[in-house]
């Protein structure tokens, strides 16, 4: 579904991701792993083109190439992509941000995919006048998730999402990850630290270091990722 073909990248003049290519296959959850400074996030701005494609490195998405072409054509397309922070308007309640995330749609089919979004998210519902800040940080993300899944998205690029979650929010989420790939069909790659809380939904890891890549299989033990972790100091 997902194929990038020798990308480089960076900011200014300093490149941070070298020669990366991988594939991610239609229904997967992938798990892009790497410390902090890895180069994850900077790898996600570049497959979703918010970064330009260094040398002649290739991405292609649904059997397109999608190389150098704007964000929202990846969108149209199926392609979502979730940041690390900023994703929620804190003085909006969750119905409003809601509505403000399906603003190009219109009002009939905006409320018909809400009405979805909740029916997957029922978490949320009690909460739907409230506003983020009166969220758990678990629940934050599924709001994230349900705005994100308005679009009908084929396939998502997701930054840190268990980003400074407690061991009960980071089960939350990861519950309702997997949901969306065996309910929705949505493909996942998901660039995470925490690999240990990560490797259950996996099913594929690729591991990333000072920008470059490194197949890793078979991470199901406590021994396996003890073993990982010095890999990416």
């Amino acid at each position: 579904m997902l194929k990038l073909e020798n990308i480089s990248t960076g900011y200014g003049k300093k490149q941070v991701i070298f020669d990366v290519s991988f594939e991610v296959k239609q229904g997967e959850i992938v798990l892009l792993a790497g410390s902090n400074g890895s180069g994850k996030s900077t790898l996600l701005k570049a497959i979703y083109g918010i970064l330009p494609q260094w040398d002649n490195g290739q991405i292609f998405f649904d059997g397109e190439n999608f190389t150098g072409k704007p964000t929202a054509a990846l969108l149209k397309n199926g392609l979502l992509y979730i940041p690390q922070k900023n994703n929620l308007f804190d003085d909006l309640t969750v119905k409003e941000n809601l509505e403000m995330a399906g603003l190009i749609l219109s009002k009939k089919l905006l409320q018909q995919r809400i009405e979805n979004a909740l029916s997957i998210f029922i978490s949320l519902v009690p909460h739907l006048k409230r506003t983020p800040m009166k969220l758990s940080g678990g629940e934050r993300q599924l709001l994230t998730l349900a705005m994100a899944i308005l679009h009908q998205p084929k396939m998502m690029l997701i930054d840190e999402i268990l980003n400074g979650l407690s061991p009960q929010n980071v089960a939350l989420v990861d519950d309702n990850l997997k949901l969306l790939n065996e309910k929705n069909g949505i493909t996942l790659l998901i660039a995470e630290h925490r690999i240990k809380e990560s490797l259950q939904l996996a099913n594929k890891v690729i591991g990333l270091k000072l920008g470059k890549i490194f197949t890793l299989t078979g991470l199901k033990t406590p021994t396996d990722i003890a073993e990982l972790n010095p890999l990416f100091i």
